[in-house]
């Protein structure tokens, strides 16, 4: 069992790698709840978070 479930959870590694946060929230439909200023100091205080990553 550990084996499937180290295998799905790779899988879902693999699908959302390098992914915009818009399109992970849409894949997941988690509801974006925090603020303009948040989400721009969280862009800014986790940048590393971002590089990389395709924005659509």
């Amino acid at each position: 069992m550990k084996d499937v479930l180290d295998f799905l959870c790779q899988a879902m590694a693999d699908l959302i790698q390098d992914k915009s946060v818009k399109f992970v929230r849409n894949f997941f439909r988690v509801v974006n709840d925090y603020t303009t200023a948040e989400e721009k100091d969280i862009r800014r205080t986790r940048a590393w978070a971002f590089e990389g990553v395709d924005e659509e």
